[in-house]
């Protein structure tokens, strides 16, 4: 993608563009094993090969809605925020790859945050040893994070993290947290455990696939809906007041 040069391109773009703020993703070094793609043909489905979709085909025409719309929209879309040098926005089939030929280290948040003035996040801490290494070095804030589940088999689950990367960093940096989150009260259990907020992805990302912006802000209502069911239900007037106190636990750790 042309190393640390287009990379600087990248983050003036972003500058440029009115962003204040940068978060840095470290927990997808590579690609994770996601058996339902293998099984639903998603390489093939995503390659050049004709041929290698042919027996997929079936299931294709099986939902012509989708397909018509799916072909309306222009098909397999580009990443127009990352730019291959010499060949313009990177093809969404080539991620994977790129992720292969990726090497990042700490070496690089120090880069990083020599050519960044703004406020830097990053995202994949899980440990209380990581998150204080990433504070030391000049990070406004983490994300305890699995990237979704989707990556590491057999990986701690985000909220059971959490508690250990807030006692070593909470207040020394913003602390948030992603993964698992599906209802209002998933968002109550985080900020019981000290999280400043959660991020969502699949929940926006289903609103989103549904009915476009529309169908987003409806997500978004659902949740908050259930976030004030949730605090009625436990009786806390105010989510300042929320603490462990609201979270039962076993064996020193909290109910997920």
């Amino acid at each position: 993608m042309g190393g640390r040069e287009s990379s600087e391109n990248t983050l003036e773009r972003a500058r440029s563009g009115g962003f204040d703020a940068l978060f840095v993703t470290v927990d997808t070094p590579v690609g994770g094993m996601r058996e339902r793609d293998l099984r639903n043909g998603m390489k093939e489905l995503l390659g050049k090969s004709q041929f290698a979709k042919l027996p997929y085909l079936q299931n294709l025409l099986a939902h012509p809605n989708w397909l018509v719309n799916f072909l309306r929209d222009g098909g397999i879309c580009k990443l127009e925020n990352v730019l291959v040098s010499g060949k313009g926005p990177m093809e969404l089939v080539d991620v994977g790859a790129v992720l292969s030929r990726s090497v990042v280290t700490w070496k690089d948040l120090a880069w990083i945050r020599n050519i960044w003035t703004g406020p830097i996040v990053v995202k994949g801490i899980l440990t209380s040893d990581d998150a204080q290494r990433v504070v030391d070095a000049g990070a406004a804030g983490v994300v305890v994070s699995t990237h979704g589940g989707r990556q590491l088999d057999s990986v701690v689950p985000s909220l059971r993290a959490l508690p250990e990367v807030v006692a070593a960093v909470g207040n020394q940096t913003e602390v948030l947290m992603d993964g698992g989150i599906r209802r209002g009260s998933d968002i109550v259990k985080a900020l019981c455990l000290g999280a400043r907020a959660v991020l969502i992805g699949r929940a926006y990302a289903f609103g989103l696939a549904a009915a476009g912006e529309a169908g987003v802000a409806r997500a978004i209502d659902i949740l908050l809906e259930d976030v004030k069911r949730t605090m009625k239900l436990l009786g806390c007037p105010s989510i300042g007041e929320l603490d462990r106190s609201y979270i039962e636990y076993k064996d020193g750790r909290p109910f997920s």
